[in-house]
This record gives structure tokens, C-alpha cells and sequence, in this order.
């Protein structure tokens, strides 16, 4: 399986909040309630998408993946959308991929994205 480098681009920052603030037209406010609806609602998300690739059920993938790269979309969480992103292309080919290491690189990535926002909510 391809490094970690394969899977997600890490030139992409974990939290762009430039991006995110200017989307959502500087309400620093509402970002920060969309960042604790995202933090609450994607830990069941993210547990069904790992579940998936345990069992090696691509639909369970692909769908669970799909779901969570919208809501990475959401909050400009551009290395968890374009991992959510290259899983779906895996379960749709269903090319017999390292699962084990796709779980290792969406728990790192998850973890990063969850200490980014959790820092930036402290502040």
C-alpha cells in the first residue's frame, strides 16, 4: 500500500481556516458552532467508515466515506476530504486495498483534524 504521502496530500492543511472563515463571510461565531456540531456528529461517522473497512464492505465505505468527505468539505478540512475522497475511489474499484493501512491513515488524520479544531476552540 502507498505511503501516507499517497493517500492524502500533505502540502493541504488540516483546518484551513482562512478558507472556511472567508466561506462563511467572517461569522467567527458560527464557525465555531459548526465546528462543535462537526466534532459531535462525526465520531459515529467515523467509527461506521472504519467498521466498513474492517469488514471490507464497500458499500458501507463508500457511502460512510462520502458522507464524512462532505462534512470535511464543510469546514475547509482539506486532508480528511481528500482521504474520505481517495477511499471512495478504493471501494468503488474494490481493488483489493491495504485496509489496514486506509484505517491507520484515517485515525492519523482524524486525530490531527480533531486536536486542529479542539485548539482552535480553546482559544
Amino acid at each position: 500500500m502507498a505511503d501516507s504521502k499517497d493517500m492524502v496530500d500533505m502540502d493541504q492543511p488540516v483546518f484551513d481556516y482562512d478558507d472556511f472563515l472567508r466561506r462563511i463571510d467572517g461569522d467567527v461565531e458560527l464557525l465555531s458552532e459548526v465546528i462543535g456540531i462537526f466534532l459531535e456528529d462525526t465520531l459515529a461517522l467515523l467509527a461506521e467508515l472504519i467498521s466498513g473497512i474492517k469488514s471490507k464492505n464497500a458499500v458501507v465505505v463508500d457511502r460512510a466515506a462520502h458522507t464524512l468527505k462532505g462534512a470535511a468539505a464543510n469546514i475547509s478540512a482539506k486532508r480528511l476530504y481528500l482521504l474520505c475522497q481517495r477511499l471512495q475511489t478504493l471501494a468503488r474499484k474494490d481493488e483489493g486495498a491495504d485496509w489496514d493501512s486506509l484505517i491507520l491513515h484515517l485515525e492519523k488524520n482524524f486525530s490531527d483534524l480533531d486536536h486542529a479544531l479542539r485548539d482552535y476552540l480553546t482559544k
